[in-house]
């Protein structure tokens, strides 16, 4: 039996994992277990899957330096620990397509987005991009670690227990009688909790996968008030009661990855669209109060 870390085992995306990836040894590794800024007592595994991160998007704004040095820190801190050891595991990395979007936004980069496009950091002193910055320096770091390693750029994965993420917030603010909506112009391809794992766990057992990039997201591209009218109508609120605002500066205008690669290797396609998805999001969410 593989023997698994998974680091930000309790988060959205790492307890959804620990769930589905039954037929594995699993080490949870959150804060509970020790700081990962720090040198720890890291089990001897086969996998580590480097999940732990700061990525609240108001914290981007907000704690841009904490966003910094903690996504740093605890991918340095695993890779020095772990390039070290004389059995070293595949290292799986999730690293962000926002660090490409001032390629797509401002050179013209096709979309939808594949792996080879160059990455981009928009405005340096729009703290907005603290985090793109710091999960494309954790790609570089994990390239040049020496390590066997697989790269995934999630591209926005929603579903239960997501916390600080625009449809889990959308939902919240909507029932607590916030009808704002910033950056309803915009377009996204969202892709369902479940889905993501199917992908995520298909690819990172495939030889083919090894030491390269890999987009996980949906073929569909949806504009952003499109996918809050119907959180709208799901919790049975008038979708004009919606107030379109402008996004903030620096915000991507659209997002699209291209999973050419990523079907090529497993074959895998979506299967929960997006209005089951939401259906099932705003379920639990209405389950928990």
């Amino acid at each position: 039996m593989k023997r698994v870390l998974i680091t930000g085992s309790s988060g959205f995306i790492g307890s959804h994992l620990v769930e589905a990836m039954t037929d594995f040894e699993i080490y949870q590794w959150d804060r509970n277990q020790g700081d990962l800024k720090l040198p720890q007592d890291f089990p001897e595994v086969d996998i580590v899957i480097h999940l732990a991160a700061f990525n609240s998007t108001k914290d981007f704004y907000l704690k841009g330096f904490d966003v910094i040095r903690d996504n740093i820190l605890t991918t340095l801190n695993l890779l020095e620990h772990y390039r070290n050891q004389e059995t070293k595991p595949l290292f799986i990395y999730t690293g962000t397509p926002e660090a490409i979007t001032g390629a797509t936004d401002y050179f013209g980069y096709k979309i939808p987005t594949d792996e080879e496009c160059p990455a981009v950091i928009d405005d340096v002193k729009n703290i907005r991009w603290s985090y793109a910055g710091s999960k494309l320096l954790g790609e570089q770091s994990v390239v040049a670690s020496g390590l066997d390693y697989v790269i995934i750029r999630p591209n926005n994965i929603y579903g239960p227990r997501q916390k600080n993420h625009f449809v889990d917030e959308f939902i919240d603010r909507l029932r607590n009688g916030d009808r704002e909506l910033y950056g309803w112009q915009n377009t996204r391809s969202w892709l369902y909790i479940d889905d993501f794992v199917d992908a995520f766990t298909q690819l990172i057992f495939k030889e083919e996968a090894k030491n390269d990039i890999f987009n996980i997201g949906s073929n569909d591209e949806t504009e952003v008030i499109v996918l809050a009218e119907k959180i709208a109508e799901l919790l049975d609120i008038n979708p004009s009661e919606i107030v379109r605002k402008d996004a903030p500066e620096g915000s991507a205008k659209r997002r699209m990855p291209d999973i050419t690669k990523l079907k090529n290797i497993t074959g895998w396609e979506p299967k929960i669209n997006l209005e089951d998805g939401l259906a099932k999001t705003v379920r639990w969410h209405l389950e928990l109060k």
